[in-house]
């Protein structure tokens, strides 16, 4: 749950986040910081990981917050397409981001399984039925690595 906010919603240069972006570097795949909180990624953060898929794990109204959904979806931030992923985005955070949720996330319930291949070249997200105790397959989005190029 580290954050990078301060308590005036600017990037916090004396953060967590600010310290280990660095350290992380560019990753193909990257869960939200503290649920995408408000306090969280900030912007510095976003461009040292600058991944293709986000993922979030939701359980409140306010995850992520608007602020952060605008950050990690920034081409100003780093270029290049992104997609998200939420296990369960409720129903009172759709209404209050509004139609920009079905057009920026892929998926916004069932568990999430991201399976890397041999190699590191190529991975797969999957969405499981998190409504069965089967988890069946919903959903399957395969990627190639843009670092390992």
């Amino acid at each position: 749950d580290i954050s990078g906010i301060d308590r005036l919603g600017q990037n916090d240069p004396n953060s967590m986040e600010a310290k280990v972006a660095p350290v992380i570097g560019p990753v193909e795949v990257a869960t939200l910081n503290h649920h995408g909180n408000r306090n969280s990624m900030n912007s510095f953060f976003v461009t040292c990981l600058r991944p293709q898929v986000w993922i979030q794990q939701t359980w409140s109204a306010d995850h992520p917050g608007a602020e952060v959904l605008r950050r990690i979806t920034s081409k100003e931030l780093y270029p290049g397409e992104r997609d998200l992923f939420t296990n369960a985005l409720l129903i009172a955070n759709r209404l209050v981001l509004g139609n920009s949720v079905e057009k920026l996330y892929k998926s916004l319930s069932g568990h999430i399984l991201v399976r890397v291949y041999p190699g590191g070249d190529a991975f797969s997200v999957f969405i499981l039925d998190d409504k069965s105790s089967r988890r069946e397959v919903k959903a399957q989005y395969d990627y190639v690595s843009e670092i390992s190029r």
